[in-house]
């Protein structure tokens, strides 16, 4: 197809620039697209220079962007319009903090109706005396110490003052009516509100002037306390970085069952083996953490920290592991009377003798290659292949257990008995489940009872089952008190590693994750406090 052809077929329009929605074919639905015209790229043969200069001024994401035939520049982005000899190169975008004047539908309209308004003003102020050194805007700052500073104001210019610069601007004219000419005129940068302005409001009485950089309004002493803030975290971060190091002082990468071999290592009083460290291990923390928690790809952690793919994910291997052998032992069954002491006042009225609260939970996970694989992991309440595990909590939400995963086709039942749940049962213990748990036979034989939701039953007066009255309230009392292991567990998910699809090759890391995930969770606030 020829160009003629082209022209027949195409009978609209777009703007190429980054951002820009002017299109051809909003004419007939907005009326701002009436005075918008398109102008097309210089060619390759007869102006190649400046088609290269319209192509870099545009600066899109793509480094070999082509202009199509219906790729235009629109006159939005030209200072007059359209291409002159003055202005040849479109010079108004985006990335140049170019404001134009906004029409009532919140779209920009062409930069040369804006000068056309301009110099209407120009030609009305024209008509009285030119303003005098009383009627100037004078710009102080006692900081940059521009006091003495007096700018003349011309309606067809365009004032910009970078925001670092300025911090106060204060208008002193004799006349009224000729300030507010001129400044409905004229662009300035947002001042300090004044009680010249109508729409100056004191937000609070603490509120004071700001640097125009500083857009919030928070107060001196709001900022002291975030300052605050941050340093309690930074030093509950430290202390946990100091934990692990006072347990294991010398830390090897990662690198197979090989790397374990090397016994001196551990008994002979040296440095690290193996490539030295590029990055403190409070840095190697802080990198594992944000992998457990935000699921920051490895590249990225790579690019952050500046160490290689590779390097991230034998400090992460390494890690995770050092934090599952010393926090995971902190992860235990309290004793009774820890447990009455901090229990929250709901369990005292209703269920006083609550040990603990059990659920099970599942993380998504990518689909095993091998059929059997499949078959063990895929479940038929997720519809997915899953890793499932058992967590039990106590009545103030915090993890008192959390097993190893089991595949997810693996039943509640058989998770309860095999992952060494039963092993913290004590006579006495009173333990709260949904209705999925039948193991009150496991329960009885060490002496506990189990708490779930009553059955339905067959009705005396008609066909079908249903609950009492009694039970009724039974079940509303009881899924109140156990609705909270699923808060518990929705905290655990917040952790994307193990909220989102989990990769297979993370299966070998996956139990430290979740247990280290959950000493985290126990190291915020009790859940539940009434």
């Amino acid at each position: 197809m020829n160009k003629q052809q082209q022209k027949k077929v195409t009978k609209w329009y777009h703007c190429a620039a980054e951002g820009c929605t002017s299109d051809d074919r909003k004419r007939a639905k907005y009326p701002y697209m009436q005075n918008v015209r398109f102008h097309s790229f210089p060619t390759e043969k007869k102006n190649p220079k400046q088609r290269e200069k319209w192509l870099k001024l545009l600066r899109r994401d793509d480094a070999y962007f082509v202009p199509t035939f219906k790729q235009r520049v629109c006159s939005l982005h030209f200072v007059d319009g359209e291409p002159t000899s003055e202005h040849p190169y479109p010079e108004l975008f985006s990335y140049n903090n170019f404001k134009n004047m906004t029409t009532p539908y919140g779209t920009s309209i062409p930069a040369s109706d804006t000068v056309k308004k301009l110099s209407s003003a120009r030609s009305r102020s024209s008509a009285t005396s030119m303003p005098t050194e009383d009627e100037c805007v004078h710009v102080t700052d006692e900081n940059v110490n521009l006091s003495s500073t007096i700018i003349s104001l011309d309606p067809t210019c365009i004032v910009r003052y970078p925001p670092s610069a300025i911090k106060e601007v204060t208008v002193q004219t004799a006349h009224e009516k000729t300030r507010q000419c001129l400044l409905s005129e004229v662009i300035l940068p947002t001042p300090t509100p004044t009680i010249d302005h109508a729409y100056s409001v004191r937000i609070s009485d603490s509120y004071e002037s700001k640097d125009q950089a500083c857009q919030t309004i928070l107060t001196g002493d709001d900022i002291d306390r975030l300052i605050s803030l941050e340093k309690k975290q930074r030093c509950s971060f430290e202390g946990g970085s100091e934990v692990l190091d006072e347990a294991e002082p010398k830390v090897k990468y990662w690198s197979g069952k090989q790397s374990t071999e090397d016994v001196n290592y551990q008994s002979v009083d040296r440095c690290k083996s193996g490539p030295p460290r590029k990055l403190s291990k409070f840095n190697e923390y802080i990198l594992t953490l944000m992998k457990l928690r935000l699921a920051i790809l490895s590249f990225v952690l790579g690019d952050l920290f500046g160490v290689s793919e590779s390097r991230v994910s034998q400090i992460f291997t390494t890690w995770i592991n050092l934090m599952h052998m010393v926090l995971t032992p902190c992860i235990k069954w309290p004793s009774r009377r820890n447990i009455k002491k901090y229990m929250p006042r709901s369990f005292q009225t209703s269920f006083p003798k609550t040990t603990g609260i059990i659920d099970c939970t599942e993380m998504f996970i990518q689909k095993p290659k091998s059929p059997t694989a499949q078959s063990r992991t895929y479940s038929t309440y997720k519809s997915h292949n899953t890793f499932k595990c058992l967590v039990c909590i106590t009545p103030s939400g915090a993890f008192s257990f959390i097993s190893d995963l089991w595949g997810g086709n693996t039943s509640d039942r058989y998770i309860t008995e095999h992952s060494g749940f039963l092993d913290s049962i004590r006579p006495g213990d009173e333990i709260m489940a949904d209705r999925g748990f039948t193991i009150r036979d496991l329960l009885t034989d060490r002496r506990a009872t189990l708490v779930i939701p009553p059955f339905t039953k067959k009705c005396k007066w008609g066909k079908g089952k249903r609950l009492s009255a009694a039970d009724v309230v039974k079940t509303k009392s009881i899924a109140k008190h156990r609705i909270h292991v699923e808060r518990s567990i929705r905290r655990l998910k917040l952790f994307r590693m193990l909220s989102q699809v989990m990769d297979i090759k993370f299966k070998p890391l996956a139990n430290q994750m979740v247990k280290v995930s959950g000493f985290i969770c126990n190291l915020d606030k009790p859940l539940v406090t009434k």
